[in-house]
């Protein structure tokens, strides 16, 4: 009799873990949301350039009763405005609570949350426990077609060295679902209906989807989005190091381009300046004429890990310290002091 009882239940929780896609799909599209940002950006030659404004579109994922919101930070990163849709067709404004640019994701919080009721919460899921080779599927809206569902498998994990140290590793699921733009900030959901990651980026020679996709794992991004120390800068930037380092004559090996800065976020604060030069070096096209930052905190730029050592540097003062930084502006290098709130 026990016998028969323990294959009953067996065979219960495995019904129970198995249900198919469509009925997965059901089960999580209304957590998936459609966001809609405005920046500024420059159009024109150097002779003549105008300041505009520009939509872009991404997805992202409900992972809380109060609003909260998971996408990807290149989504949001610069944006002066955020929107996000619901499958229902209610539409509700948001801002940007923090990112992190080298992961490539970000957290963001719809501002009238009394008016939310009846939105599907997705679950969070434990990455390092999908196998490589289990099947995934990923929700977004995909050059805007909404709530469109792609399937794969896991491929790979992928850690990329220079994202990696003592502080926190980077880790991307790596996957054959189709990915395109429109996509970035949507969830991967295992089949299981939680969330392992947030899509992030392709790796491709054409342009288009080539069969490798990478999304920023769940795991990571609890770790990375619940810091203190991660704000919102509110800028784009570019890491210039080489030959673009000296062609804009850094009085270093490294520094940090500023390219594009929202109103909304820390940078602005600080009086930190976007460029408004559109150029192309080395084959890179790129805003030019904007702060390039040379140090934070004490730590020079070295490389992309010195966001990580940054971080790490700042956790340790407390609110009302000062903080300085230098940044090169119109070939003078600029010092100034902000104070940690």
């Amino acid at each position: 009799m026990k016998k028969i009882l323990t294959i009953i239940y067996l065979f219960s929780v495995m019904f129970a873990e198995s249900q198919s896609l469509p009925e997965l799909y059901n089960e999580v599209k209304s957590s998936v949301v459609v966001i809609n940002t405005l920046s500024l950006a420059t159009q024109g030659t150097s002779d003549n350039i105008e300041l505009v404004t520009e939509e872009a579109l991404g997805s992202g994922v409900l992972i809380s009763p109060d609003g909260l919101i998971w996408t990807a930070s290149h989504v949001v990163q610069a944006a002066e405005a955020v929107k996000v849709e619901f499958l229902d067709g209610d539409v509700y404004e948001a801002e940007v609570l923090s990112t992190n640019p080298q992961a490539d994701i970000a957290l963001i919080m719809i501002k009238d949350k009394f008016e939310l009721k009846n939105k599907k919460v997705a679950e969070i899921g434990n990455s390092d426990k999908v196998m490589i080779g289990e099947d995934v599927f990923v929700l977004g809206a995909p050059h805007g077609f909404k709530q469109s569902l792609s399937k794969g498998i896991l491929s790979g994990r992928y850690s990329p060295l220079n994202l990696s140290n003592d502080f926190v590793r980077i880790e991307f699921l790596q996957t054959d679902a189709a990915v395109n733009p429109g996509n970035s900030g949507g969830p991967m959901f295992n089949m299981k209906g939680e969330v392992v990651a947030i899509a992030s980026s392709i790796y491709t020679s054409s342009g288009g989807f080539e069969g490798i996709g990478f999304a920023i794992s769940s795991n990571v991004a609890k770790k990375l989005l619940d810091g203190k120390s991660d704000i919102w800068s509110g800028m784009e930037t570019y890491l210039l190091n080489g030959n673009m380092a000296r062609v804009l004559n850094v009085p270093q090996d490294t520094g940090l381009l500023v390219t594009n800065v929202s109103t909304k976020g820390a940078a602005s604060q600080l009086g930190l300046r976007g460029g408004d030069i559109p150029s192309t070096i080395d084959g890179t096209e790129l805003l030019i004429g904007g702060d390039i930052i040379l140090d934070i905190a004490g730590i020079t730029l070295e490389n992309t890990n010195s966001f990580f050592l940054i971080r790490e540097k700042l956790d340790e003062y407390k609110n009302g310290d000062l903080i300085k930084m230098s940044f090169l502006r119109n070939g003078r290098i600029s010092k100034i002091d902000f104070i940690k709130q």
